[in-house]
């Protein structure tokens, strides 16, 4: 590789970039990683830590406010939030992760290039500072970890006021970016989507006090995820006055003023209003993929550039780019922070094979082994097919729903709504799904993982001694149920 300046160039140092990096590293490859300035990525900065940071302090200023059941006698109206102490709090938790980023790359001897990075051609980059000056570098390998953006509706056919022009122009109108940032718990706020980050951002200033409304386009909020799952959420956050519109799309967004109407009405001929101090489009992401254009890989129609299951990017005749894999969001495949970290050590392990054949294994992503999670109250998680899937795929499929308030633990905690939902093949007992909702959802569901990833049945998860009193058990207890079902 002496022909080039580095064995390995990563764009991006997020949880795809810079996981990929120290993996590489260690691996013996000479690596530089781009960054222009946001260590860590949207997780790290302004997306999952931050979030979650503040969820805390929404929770426990929840219990606070419930804590009469637990004959715990506080003065209600005493008990107020300290927003700035909150939002510093924030930003230390950010500080400490991001310089570990840093911290990471220097001791595993990972040169950081600052700046913007472009493709001059499929083995050269070009990196342009914050003050216009441009180094190239050559590389045998290239990641592109680019990540996303917010979804705007930059489209003039599109609805009124929601450009990226008007978010520089109007203060009620927010992305996740801004709202984590505000300076003032808001009295209203309308969330424009009821996907993942909508509903984690309900949840949160719902706790503290704020009425949300959510205005969905679909007929149901979570839309991506199981149908019981995003019913059962729909329950506890109504039982919260979070006022939830579905089957409606904004038409336009006039300072404080939002404008829908129902989805079926195409003419507009009942409009209806809401006004909010502020409003957050979430609508989803965008890929990032400028600055690549040379380099001929396919954009495909969500945006995303085009790679194969090894995550090897493909040409405009969907033809190998030998050199080139794409990881994270900028490929589009399923845009979360652990899979872009597993995306990555995937690539590496693919270009190892390159490097020293007979040693390492190709290895393919597969998503159906890979969780979701969100950060709601109680938390969400996920893994595998939805029943709806399952029953298309496999419609002698077995399926075992648990409710929490039947469990110890969650009655001893008061925390006793969700469930444990298993989906299990009736031939062979293959675990093809598992959904949760409970207080501690997003820990559980690694074990599930671990077993799916190793090829285990429902009859190892029934076979598991759980211990007792915990959350965990009615995991175990569905296997049971639905191991009985099953001939071995």
């Amino acid at each position: 590789m002496a022909n080039y300046n580095y064995d390995l160039i990563i764009i991006g140092a997020g949880p795809g970039g810079y996981v990929t990096a120290e993996r590489a590293a260690k691996l013996g490859l000479k690596t530089a990683i781009v960054e222009r300035g946001m260590w860590g990525g949207v997780c790290l900065n302004i997306g999952c830590i931050p979030t979650k940071t503040l969820l805390k302090n929404a929770k426990i200023f929840h219990v606070l406010k419930d804590s009469n059941k637990y004959g715990i006698n506080l003065n209600q109206d005493a008990i107020t939030i300290d927003w700035s102490q909150a939002q510093a709090r924030k930003e230390k938790v950010v500080k400490q992760l991001t310089n570990g980023v840093q911290f990471l790359m220097k001791t595993n001897k990972v040169d950081s290039l600052i700046g913007t990075a472009s493709a001059v051609d499929q083995h050269t980059i070009k990196v342009t500072d914050n003050e216009n000056h441009s180094k190239i570098y050559t590389t045998k390998y290239l990641i592109i970890a680019t990540g996303s953006e917010v979804k705007m509706f930059n489209n003039p056919k599109g609805p009124k006021g929601l450009s990226s022009e008007d978010l520089k122009t109007n203060k009620a109108l927010l992305t996740s970016t801004e709202i984590l940032s505000l300076k003032e718990i808001p009295k209203s706020l309308t969330i424009i989507g009821g996907g993942v980050i909508g509903i984690e951002f309900a949840c949160l200033f719902s706790s503290l006090g704020t009425k949300v409304t959510i205005i969905e386009y679909l007929d149901r909020i979570l839309a991506l995820l199981d149908h019981d799952t995003s019913t059962e959420l729909t329950k506890i956050l109504t039982n919260n006055n979070v006022d939830i519109i579905t089957e409606h799309s904004v038409t336009k967004l006039e300072k404080n003023t939002l404008t829908y109407v129902h989805a079926n009405d195409k003419e507009q001929k009942n409009l209806k209003t809401i006004k909010s101090d502020y409003f957050l489009l979430s609508a989803g992401r965008m890929p990032i993929t400028k600055g690549f254009e040379n380099l001929g890989v396919l954009i495909k129609p969500n945006g995303a550039f085009a790679v194969n299951n090894k995550l090897e990017a493909l040409d405009q005749n969907q033809q190998v780019i030998e050199n080139i894999y794409v990881i994270g969001d900028a490929n589009g495949e399923k845009m979360l922070a652990h899979v872009a970290s597993s995306q990555g050590l995937t690539a590496i392990n693919n270009i190892m094979v390159k490097e020293k054949p007979g040693i390492y294994q190709v290895k393919v992503v597969d998503y159906s082994r890979m969780p979701s999670c969100v950060y709601s109250f109680p938390e969400i998680a996920s893994v595998g097919l939805t029943e709806t899937e399952a029953k298309a795929k496999y419609p002698d499929c077995l399926i075992k729903k648990i409710p929490y308030n039947i469990n110890g633990k969650a009655l001893a905690d008061g925390e006793t709504n969700g469930f444990v939902k298993l989906i299990v093949s009736k031939k062979y007992g293959e675990i093809l799904g598992a959904h949760i909702v409970s207080a501690t959802a997003t820990d559980m569901i690694g074990g599930i993982v671990d077993l799916m990833e190793s090829e285990a049945t429902v009859f190892e998860l029934a076979d598991a001694c759980y211990p007792h009193p915990t959350f965990s058990e009615l995991i175990m207890e569905a296997a049971q149920n639905v191991a009985l079902q099953i001939n071995r």
